[in-house]
């Protein structure tokens, strides 16, 4: 493998940003960000830059405990990286020489000493340390309004951390953004597929991107469902409406009550799966099984 030599001598630091709007496009969710995190971290590791994230001008930064701005950001004049490189990221490492060079090209036209971006990139290697986990980590955790949230909706459930696995269920944006009906046909679908997968005895919480699907699930034995309005968090979403219905808040409560769980169970449409559950449980040493729901 070939790599373009990195020859920026000005460029020292690279910050993710999260936020809703950027001036090529507007945010994904949360878990491609997290995604993303990891893979740009990888890349500063890579040409010897240091790494940050910034959440502070995302509306989820008011339930965060330490959503501090990174100094020096103009949050008015930030892009989108749209180099994904998706090649074999789901069994291997992803090492992919056409993404790094094109990233690395990049890099090296900026002539700034810290460069604010958003990208949500697949890692180029899957496997992640954990000084990595912590600093991503110490930028997301719950404020105290959130985990007063959080340990709320564990007693109203009658569960406590560590005691119940999570089934994520992702059935895909054209339910959740664009508002089309779920058919029968695949709520059958994923109720066979928890009958076939789930341990007797054990509880199960059960999240989703759809409170639909959820309704239905209701009743299964062992399953623990909680149905709150949720707002997907990327710039697609009007926020005004998630803002006045706590849409973000319950998002990020599945996010921290995932956190909190032995095992996460990923149940997606998306052959890539999920990062917002799988990144919650690489972040948190979180056994992890994905499921693909072909539809």
């Amino acid at each position: 493998m070939t790599l373009i030599k990195f020859t920026n001598n000005k460029l020292k630091k690279i910050v993710n940003v999260y936020q809703l709007k950027y001036l090529n496009g507007d945010s994904p969710g949360f878990g491609d960000f997290l995604r993303g995190c990891f893979a740009f971290n990888q890349i500063a590791q890579l040409l010897g830059l240091e790494f940050d994230l910034d959440i502070s001008n995302h509306p989820i930064s008011k339930y965060l405990e330490n959503s501090k701005k990174v100094e020096g950001i103009n949050y008015n004049n930030i892009e989108i990286t749209y180099e994904h490189n998706i090649a074999n990221y789901r069994f291997k490492d992803n090492i992919n020489p056409v993404f790094l060079n094109n990233i690395i090209t990049w890099l090296n036209k900026q002539d700034c000493e810290v460069l604010p971006f958003f990208g949500n990139s697949f890692p180029t290697f899957n496997k992640h340390n954990q000084e990595t986990k912590d600093l991503i980590n110490s930028k997301i955790q719950p404020n105290e309004l959130m985990r007063n949230y959080i340990d709320y909706t564990l007693s109203e459930l009658r569960l406590s951390k560590k005691n119940y696995a999570v089934i994520h269920i992702r059935t895909g944006d054209k339910y959740l953004l664009n508002g089309e009906k779920m058919d029968e046909q695949l709520i059958n679908k994923v109720k066979t597929i928890l009958t076939r997968y789930m341990v007797p005895e054990k509880k199960y919480l059960i999240i989703s991107d759809s409170n639909y699907l959820k309704s239905k699930l209701k009743g299964i034995p062992n399953c623990y469902v909680l149905i709150r309005h949720i707002a997907h968090s990327g710039g697609c979403q009007d926020y005004i409406d998630s803002q006045q219905s706590n849409g973000l808040m319950n998002t990020m409560l599945d996010y921290y009550l995932m956190s909190f769980s032995n095992t996460i169970v990923s149940i997606s449409t998306y052959i890539h799966g999920s990062g917002f559950s799988r990144y919650c449980s690489v972040l948190n040493n979180i056994p992890y099984n994905f499921i693909l729901i072909e539809e």
